[in-house]
């Protein structure tokens, strides 16, 4: 996918408007955040590919060499948009048991995935599997830090021994999503006991013995 407004030849230009500056925050950190949520409120608005950098200066009230100070494409700076803003919604919970915690993890996860949200990380990924900057990018967002707080959650049970050593760790996270992103991919409703029972039927087989 090719963003007509980005050429990488093109000289940066000093930004002719930039976003509101927020009390004690920086100039350029209040930009950035103005380009996220840009990225994100264009994204329900309409599809990826119908986004444009010129749009996404606009609604942020920057100059287009201003987005990519900090991005290399249009698709990166869309896909961070959108994560930044699903990751406020849950924090990870950290209480002092991680059972819990991580199924408290999934139901909000899996309840984002039932509604608006979930339907354009579904488009994303459909989107992806055609244009190669935009799955780099997914791909990216998804391995990131951001993205590792299913492992984290994990890597706590099991050291609490609520599940067996050794686990592989990146195949549980793999199956613990897996219903999820099938159901986004072929249309089928995501229940509200769905977590539940994904959760229930792993820790039958991860569980310790005990």
């Amino acid at each position: 996918m090719t963003d007509p407004d980005h050429s990488p030849s093109q000289a940066p230009t000093e930004p002719c408007t930039e976003a509101a500056r927020g009390p004690g925050r920086p100039r350029s950190e209040a930009s950035r955040q103005a380009i996220l949520t840009a990225a994100y409120e264009l994204l329900q608005e309409k599809p990826l590919p119908e986004i444009t950098s010129a749009a996404l200066a606009k609604r942020a009230g920057v100059s287009k060499a201003t987005l990519y100070r900090w991005w290399s494409s249009k698709e990166a700076i869309v896909l961070d948009g959108y994560f930044d803003a699903i990751e406020h919604r849950f924090p990870p919970p950290a209480t002092d048991d991680p059972m819990a915690d991580l199924r408290s993890h999934l139901r909000d996860a899996y309840s984002m995935m039932g509604g608006p949200d979930g339907r354009i990380f579904a488009s994303l990924v459909a989107s992806g599997n055609f244009h190669e900057k935009l799955r780099e990018a997914l791909n990216e967002q998804l391995n990131s830090p951001r993205c590792r707080d299913t492992q984290k959650l994990l890597v706590r049970a099991v050291e609490a021994g609520r599940l067996a050593p050794a686990l592989d760790l990146e195949l549980c996270t793999e199956l613990i999503w897996g219903p999820a992103f099938f159901r986004l991919m072929t249309g089928a409703p995501i229940e509200d006991d769905l977590a539940d029972r994904v959760l229930g039927m792993l820790v039958c087989g991860l569980g310790t013995k005990a």
